[in-house]
């Protein structure tokens, strides 16, 4: 895979467009080589923003204004193949976690519809039973709670999706017996890590199978703009109570803030997962499928039983 950017720029501009409303524009450039080039990327990507006519006219022009709008992320560690050829970084996201970034395998998150207030009513008994002791609520186990945080079926809308979901993979794994495919229960879904298919992140392959099992539109566009496919390998901030990293308005490594943080961080999630092994079928792994996949479920803590976050 190419290597992910060292350096970033920013690009701020105030423009009008015709017939639209003013629009205050921001737009992260990066590079490898130096924050020079960064900078010249930011102004590029500037410009064609612009010259597409504005967020607004997007749609038509084939130019999307969400990629373009990459946020920074500090590189942590780069991985490599036994020969040395990269094929695997893991950057820190937005609000704080751990993102695997690779070309080595395909991964496609699904997620799981809202649950509902009735789904909830389900899990925890109505208000009034609760109250005078006429339902389960107080003897509710934290499974029975939050099943989504233990990998289970919730009750109501949300709980027939995740049927749906599982049989939707079960009939995908049937049609590609020549694929390997682990699938594993994320908090708010599933996720999918497929071996064999020699599909790039941005090629017209990789959309048809991420398509089969109905990933997120939005994460295939990441896949096709970044040309990587992206994992989160540690829990989001708000489900282990820790503050998000963007709210403390630095992305340096080296500010006392930012490692506090990282060191906070690291005590909470101490007692949790990311995603829980259910499943995995087709043909054994290549050994640069296996390297990525050992590097995720031991970051994820596929097989630990501990609650998803």
């Amino acid at each position: 895979m190419q290597p992910l950017p060292r350096y970033w720029a920013t690009v701020r501009r105030t423009v009008s467009f015709p017939q639209t409303k003013e629009y205050a524009l921001t737009i992260h450039g990066a590079s490898d080589v130096s924050v020079q080039e960064a900078q010249r990327d930011a102004e590029q990507r500037m410009e064609r923003l612009i010259a597409a006519g504005g967020p607004e006219q997007l749609g038509s022009s084939g130019v999307e204004y969400y990629p373009l709008r990459r946020l920074p992320e500090e590189l942590l560690e780069e991985v490599r193949a036994e020969g040395g050829a990269l094929v695997a970084a893991i950057t820190r996201n937005r609000y704080g976690s751990a993102v695997l970034n690779t070309d080595a395998v395909l991964i496609s998150d699904v997620d799981l519809v809202d649950r509902s207030r009735q789904d909830v009513v389900a899990a925890g008994g109505g208000l009034l039973s609760r109250l005078f002791g006429g339902g389960r609520g107080a003897e509710l186990s934290a499974q029975e709670r939050d099943p989504d945080a233990f990998g289970l079926r919730s009750p109501g809308r949300r709980g027939e999706h995740h049927a749906r979901t599982l049989a939707l993979i079960d009939d995908f794994t049937a049609r590609h017996p020549e694929l390997g495919v682990r699938t594993y229960r994320t908090r708010n879904g599933f996720r999918l890590i497929i071996t064999g298919t020699g599909a790039g992140p941005a090629s017209e392959r990789a959309r048809e199978l991420m398509g089969q099992v109905h990933s997120d539109e939005l994460y295939m566009i990441l896949c096709r703009v970044h040309d990587s496919y992206r994992a989160r390998l540690t829990p989001k901030p708000w489900r282990i109570e820790v503050d998000r990293f963007e709210d403390l308005g630095t992305r340096t490594a080296a500010d006392e803030v930012h490692r506090a943080w990282v060191e906070r961080y690291r005590k909470a999630s101490a007692e949790v997962a990311v995603c829980r092994l259910i499943g995995s079928t087709g043909p054994a792994p290549s050994a640069v499928e296996q390297l990525i996949i050992d590097l995720h479920d031991r970051a994820v803590r596929a097989e630990s039983g501990l609650r998803l976050a």
